[in-house]
């Protein structure tokens, strides 16, 4: 009985393999899944809270969060300039549904 069951196993494998079915790779418990590339994002301030440090960018037919830290670069102009209805360019990883700043131009 060992032997038949061995042997079907054996078989089946094969003729899986010849399908052409690939392992799937898996990732190891603990390990951090790769990170999101940073990507230019354009468009007009809509609302802006200081005390969190984000405000909204509005982007064609798009708005997007933006957070921001004391970390994050500010070139013409700093955090002061986010003002409703400004132009920015924001430089940054989106994660979710957050853009996490690492450069704004205001």
């Amino acid at each position: 009985m060992k032997r038949i069951f061995a042997k079907a196993v054996v078989s089946t494998m094969l003729a899986v393999g010849s399908l052409g079915v690939v392992a799937v790779a898996t990732v190891p418990a603990g390990a951090a899944p790769a990170a999101a590339a940073s990507k230019t994002f354009g468009g007009k301030v809509k609302t802006v809270d200081i005390a969190k440090g984000t405000f909204t960018l509005t982007s064609g037919a798009k708005t997007y969060t933006v957070a921001y830290k004391a970390t994050t670069k500010f070139t013409k102009g700093s955090a002061k300039n986010l003002k409703v209805g400004v132009a920015v360019s924001v430089t940054g990883k989106l994660v979710k549904a957050v853009i996490e700043a690492s450069s704004i131009a205001a």
